[in-house]
């Protein structure tokens, strides 16, 4: 009770004051600051910088270092005002609760709010149509990070999201993994890399990364691109393929094992447009995905356009 009593105070009272805007600005460039330090940090935010440039989702920290100071107490409040209305929220509750008041309640929160619908269709995404590269230097260190990444379609593309999901299970999850097997136990190449699939709801990212040694540079990076565009032109086995699929439905299930993870999880589903029983379609999805599926979907994505940070 005294929860939703707070989250009352939140919604319909929040001061949002000067005082407490310079502070989280000042946090937050701060931890912009500290982040440079870390080579990694670098080479994502590069990568972030020009994934989706020009749009809603160019959100790096270049960006942020930028807008943070021109943002005003007027700018957090109006935009306050607009995301948190009763058209624009999904409240996703799990656990032994009463339902009857929890709805009750959430109804005399949101009561009061104007209505404002956020529409997705007013933005887009520009596509990726020319192979871009950024490189940052910094001293007296022994790694280098490399991160190649493409776009992808967003998460109303079912196939396609099973799909790169179970591509991210074969080529970078754990250490029965193409890259990990391939690139670090067989080439020694990786103090540590993988891959990681990324999708929003208009677009998403297909990364690869490691880091290695300055002097192994260009082969790792020929190595990862050798890696992906595999997957264009040979089958998986039909071994390799169940024990992704395997693995990558474990730890769908793994991660819904509290409240918060269920509640996280169909809530997600609700918000990105998929709906919550989404959680019991992408168990069948992950499963109908073919050997034929998987070089189809390389090809559609995994083009000489990507980003190389």
């Amino acid at each position: 009770l005294k929860t939703l009593d707070l989250l009352d105070e939140v919604i319909n009272n929040a001061v949002l004051s000067d005082y407490e805007l310079e502070k989280s600005r000042k946090d937050m460039l701060n931890a912009i600051k500290k982040s440079k330090d870390i080579p990694l940090n670098l080479a994502v935010d590069n990568f972030k910088t020009l994934i989706f440039e020009n749009s809603p989702y160019s959100n790096s920290n270049q960006i942020l270092e930028k807008t943070l100071p021109k943002i005003t107490q007027s700018d957090v409040r109006n935009y306050y005002n607009k995301i948190f209305n009763p058209l624009n929220v999904v409240i996703s509750v799990n656990g032994n609760v009463d339902i009857d008041y929890t709805v009750n309640k959430m109804s005399e929160i949101f009561r009061s709010k104007k209505a404002e619908n956020f529409d997705y269709s007013k933005y887009s995404i520009p596509s990726l149509k020319v192979q871009k590269k950024s490189t940052a230097s910094v001293k007296d260190l022994k790694t280098d990070w490399i991160i190649m990444g493409w776009q992808t379609s967003g998460v109303l593309n079912k196939k396609d999201y099973a799909v790169l999901n179970v591509i991210d299970s074969i080529l970078g999850t754990g250490m029965s993994s193409r890259l990990f097997k391939n690139i670090r136990d067989k080439d020694g190449l990786a103090y540590q890399l993988g891959s990681q699939y990324s999708p929003n709801v208009l677009k998403g990212s297909f990364i690869v990364y490691i880091g290695t040694n300055p002097e192994n540079l260009d082969y790792a990076t020929k190595r990862l691109k050798e890696e992906v565009f595999r997957l264009k032109t040979e089958f998986v086995g039909s071994k390799e393929l169940q024990e992704a699929k395997d693995k990558l439905l474990g730890h769908f299930i793994i991660g819904q094992e509290t409240n918060l993870d269920k509640a996280s999880t169909v809530g997600w589903f609700e918000t990105s447009g998929r709906g919550y029983q989404f959680n019991d379609e992408y168990v069948n999805l992950i499963n109908s995905v073919s050997e034929s599926d998987i070089i189809e979907v390389a090809n559609k994505y995994f083009t000489e356009n990507y980003i190389l940070s």
